[in-house]
């Protein structure tokens, strides 16, 4: 399954949990794993909307 890897600040874990709870029933998305390092990594199926993904992190 393929993933993708963004780069976006990350205030705190609660911003974290908030990306996460934005961005976990977008059309093809599997998995959000959000560091507070500024990393988050989607698991995703082919149909993955990536717009819609990255304007609910706000990328």
């Amino acid at each position: 399954m393929p993933q993708t890897k963004y780069d976006v600040p990350i205030a705190d874990q609660a911003a974290a949990d908030e990306i996460i709870k934005k961005t976990e029933d977008i059309k093809g998305v599997k998995f959000v794993n959000v560091n507070p390092n500024g990393t988050i990594v989607v698991t995703h199926g082919d149909d993955f909307d990536e717009a819609a993904f990255k304007a609910a992190v706000g990328i």
